[in-house]
């Protein structure tokens, strides 16, 4: 996801513009618009959506796939750091500036000896490979050093070099991070002893390690667990459904789901083993001294309290433990999707999903062998807290199996800490014969044809928000030169792979709408410049944040509400129309053509945290008014020439969600999805020849610092005269031609008038997208439903009353 930055804080500042005043007058009496036949636009891409695929949480997300149990894979835990060397040689890197290589002493000595390096250098504006391999020792601490040693010596590390450093552990040992120290017992966040019991089970001997030994199917490991014996079972799990909310996930009620679970032991007694399914079942089982898998069935039933999955023993010896699933007996096959949610994205018709299964925040990242890997087979990624967790729950084949079901194309973020052999390793999955190493990966899978013969495009992102902070140390933070740099370095590395296709690939880098200029320290521009391989450029535009709960807020509530009405087209659209002119103008000049896109766009909220739900902002992101703002970028940006534009993100629940808990359409998805399915063909033109208009004052508001909610600033934004209240935009495919008309007024309706340019039959279909208030959501219901109806009056000059705060598309056939 993505997170506000210096000017992202602007939807803030709505919550104060206007409220010192009444509404703005409406000037004008009616909307006209003469439709012209000229192509603006052919054929645009329709709207697609970001997809992140959840694992069951008790209080946050239940899955999408038939796997109900968050924790099935154990096996070795993959970490990785990237950063910037103050000093190095032939024998040695350093970095003991800011985060340093212990990243706020996170890592500690010992850490990633053994694992490897890659460093590369930024020289006369190319980033190149300096030098690969593995790390002798690796010191780190707050006072230092802060450095490694190389097992082998090279080419002398310089300052400015930037390294990626990763290891494969077994075992975290207090000693080699600051944030396991008092924490021994984490090792993996989805088996964790009972709360409030660690220290105590510790210090009578309890240990947890990933042992090499593993069952049938499970990988590379599984999780040895040492047991002292004890008067009450050593148990390990984590959190599994509550009924703390009546709308926090739940198991389908009154179905059949199978447990199963592979155990071993050694010195136990008995091997009594007992597993408990939250409130819903508890099961007794005996391992034996070689790997069995137990498996039992329950029926599903609501919650009762918060409860955990867990497992344990109340005997001393040794529990192996590994490939624990939940599974619904009748349910789609083990981690297949179910059709619902399969069906729900077909109905949107997305032109891309964007995925996430490479890409690692705010972690330690992620290695490609991993997401490509079956989960119960692929390595865990490490976590600063709480212990290692899954990579992905499902994996990338997953994701671009459902893109292949839905019909749409993968736009795949690709990490910045992969390695350039990673990075051409990810073509030949994607592209590659099933006789090549990393095909045959994908022919493991059931799918032996390229993806490149199943998708015409699969764009590859280079990071997500290399501009942000937050997301160190994946990021190139106030580094747009160097980011664009290594961007072409690794995507020059997937170029040299001979399975690579040009026509099938799109290269894509980040942009940032804080610096849409041109200027040399702009992020976008100076990445754009750097990056010569590079095909598109992106962006992201939110209304909202998680310092913009105040977006509506007024003295007049209505006057919140026009604010926000009209907040895409008096702040996003300006700094869109700048990003894209920018991108246009540096592709012209190097003799290229680069697409601008939007990578996220959609309602913001804050950021969510225990304690802090408030549903009063969730009603009010997921407003009418927030709908039609937020379709209301996404049309101007399709009329300017933007190519793909992603919602953020399809997946039910609050936040940032295109649906309800019970999978109902959130207002926004619904006037996005009517662009997708209502307008074919190419966008054409459309002459405003009378508008009605508002005059926006000038107004002022407080800004706040990403980094210090204490740090107010106060910004004066500029009047706006003549601000429009009703668009247009006209499509044409053969003889169906299709207008979409959004109003941002919100005092009443507003008369429109269509002059056609061809006599049409009588024929036609009007759909309306609106409510008597701006402050109607679906959280609970789709109380906001698109209502279609058929008429028979049409005629060339059209007419309509358009009601207020409303989307309408009115489709007609030409004789």
């Amino acid at each position: 996801m993505t997170y506000p930055s210096v000017l992202r804080h602007l939807p803030l500042l709505l919550g104060s513009l206007l409220c010192a005043a009444d509404l703005p007058p409406v000037a004008g009496d009616k909307a006209v618009f003469a439709i012209t036949p000229g192509v603006v636009q052919a054929n645009p891409a329709r709207f697609g959506a970001n997809i992140d695929p959840p694992a069951m949480s008790h209080w946050s997300t239940e899955p999408w796939h038939n796997q109900w149990w968050s924790g099935p894979a154990i096996n070795p835990i993959t970490a990785r750091h990237k950063g910037t060397a103050t000093a190095g040689s032939a024998t040695t890197l350093e970095d003991d500036k800011g985060a340093k290589i212990s990243y706020f002493d996170v890592f500690r000595s010992g850490f990633f000896d053994g694992g490897t390096v890659a460093v590369y250098r930024l020289t006369d504006g190319v980033v190149s490979l300096v030098r690969e391999g593995r790390i002798a020792t690796y010191e780190a601490s707050k006072d230092g050093p802060n450095r490694l040693t190389f097992a082998e010596p090279g080419p002398a590390v310089q300052p400015g070099d930037e390294y990626v450093l990763t290891t494969v552990r077994r075992e975290i040992p207090t000693a080699v991070t600051r944030t396991y120290a008092d924490n021994p017992w984490w090792l993996l966040g989805n088996y964790q002893l009972e709360q409030g019991t660690e220290k105590a089970l510790h210090a009578a001997g309890v240990r947890m390690v990933i042992d090499a030994d593993a069952p049938p199917g499970g990988g590379t490991g599984s999780l040895r667990l040492t047991l002292p014996g004890s008067e009450k079972p050593v148990r390990v799990g984590t959190w599994f459904m509550s009924d703390q909310q009546a709308d926090w996930p739940r198991l389908n009620n009154g179905k059949t789901y199978t447990v199963s679970v592979w155990l071993k032991q050694a010195g136990m007694a008995t091997g009594a083993v007992e597993i408990r399914v939250g409130d819903q079942a508890t099961q007794s089982v005996t391992a034996t001294t070689a790997w069995q898998q137990h498996s039992f069935d329950f029926t599903a039933k609501p919650p009762k309290g918060t409860s955990r999955f867990d497992l344990g023993s109340a005997e001393k010896g040794v529990l192996w433990i590994d490939n624990v699933a939940i599974v619904e007996k009748d349910g789609p096959p083990a981690y297949g999707y179910y059709p619902a949610v399969v069906d729900t994205l077909k109905r949107f018709r997305p032109n891309t999903l964007r995925l996430w299964t490479l890409q690692e925040n705010r972690g330690f990242g992620k290695a490609l062998d991993d997401a490509l890997a079956p989960p119960a087979e692929a390595n865990l990624s490490f976590r600063e807290s709480h212990g290692a967790g899954a990579t992905d729950p499902l994996g990338l084949h997953r994701q671009l199996e459902l893109c292949a079901q839905v019909g749409t194309s993968p736009w795949i973020i690709t990490s910045t800490m992969f390695t350039g052999q990673e990075q051409r390793n990810l073509i030949e999955y994607l592209a590659g014969p099933a006789d090549t190493p990393y095909g045959r990966k994908r022919a493991a899978w059931g799918q032996a044809k390229p993806w490149t013969a199943v998708f015409p495009q699969i764009k590859l992102e280079m990071g997500n928000e290399t501009w942000n902070g937050m997301f160190a140390p994946q990021g190139f933070s106030g580094r747009g030169k160097f980011y664009g740099a290594y961007s072409d370095y690794m995507f020059r590395q997937m170029q040299s792979s001979p399975h690579w296709k040009a026509d099938r690939f799109q290269l894509v880098i980040n942009g940032w709408v804080a610096q849409t200029g041109s200027e040399e320290w702009a992020f976008g521009a100076s990445a754009l410049k750097a990056c010569p391989s590079a095909q598109a450029i992106d962006i992201a535009y939110y209304t909202g944040g998680w310092d913009a709960v105040g977006l509506i807020a007024s003295e007049n509530p209505m006057q919140g509400w026009m604010n926000a009405l009209v907040y895409s087209r008096r702040m996003l659209a300006p700094r869109a129309m700048e990003f894209k002119k920018t991108a246009d103008t540096i592709a012209a000049a190097s003799g290229r053509k680069v697409e601008s896109l939007v990578y996220e766009a959609g309602p913001g909220y804050t950021l969510p945290a225990p304690g802090k739900f408030n549903l009063g902002e969730q009603r009010e992101g997921k407003s009418l008014a927030h709908a039609i703002n937020a379709l209301d970028i996404f049309m101007s940006n399709l009329r300017a020439g933007y190519g793909d534009q992603s919602f953020f993100m399809f997946k039910n629940g609050h936040y940032w969600a295109s649906h309800n808990r019970a999978w109902g359409e959130h207002i926004a998805w619904k006037a996005l999805g009517m662009r997708n399915a209502l307008l074919e063909g190419d966008l054409v033109g459309a002459e405003v020849r009378r508008m009605v208009t508002i005059d926006l004052p000038e107004a002022k508001a407080d800004t706040v610092s990403q980094s210090n909610s204490a740090n107010r600033k106060t910004k004066t934004f500029p009047p706006v005269p003549n601000l429009p209240l009703v668009d247009c935009y006209p499509f044409k495919q053969g003889k169906r031609w299709s207008f979409m008309l959004i109003s941002r007024r919100l005092d009443g309706d507003t008369p429109v008038e269509l002059e056609l340019p061809f006599d049409p039959a009588p024929a036609y279909a009007v759909h309306t997208l609106g409510g008597a208030s701006p402050d109607l959501h679906n959280i609970d219901s789709e109380v906001v439903t698109v209502v279609s109806e058929q008429r028979t009056d049409m005629t060339r000059t059209f007419s309509l009353a358009m009601p207020k705060h409303s989307v309408v598309v009115v489709v007609a056939q030409e004789r």
